[in-house]
């Protein structure tokens, strides 16, 4: 099995996104796996095709303030055992 990557996105504003990306190790991998949440302007047309902007226009957030715009997803990657990708 490989890494998995999962990208979330929950917009704050009809013209920006703070997109969350995951990195899932396999089960019994030895890398506990991370994440990193950037915040990303965006045309406000349609979220889910506007997500991948994150790569060419995102901004990374500090983890304080990634924990603080989506607390619930934080906790769910705590909870995996995702570690903040520095």
């Amino acid at each position: 099995m490989s890494i998995r990557t999962e990208i979330r996105h929950r917009a704050i504003h009809h013209q920006v996104l703070i997109v969350y990306v995951a990195n899932v190790p396999p089960p019994g991998a030895d890398w506990a796996g991370d994440w990193k949440a950037y915040v990303t302007p965006v045309p406000g047309k349609d979220h889910s095709q506007e997500v991948g902007l994150w790569e060419s226009r995102g901004t990374q957030l500090s983890e304080r303030e990634a924990r603080a715009m989506w607390p619930r997803m934080a906790a769910n990657y705590d909870s995996i055992g995702l570690e903040w990708r520095k």
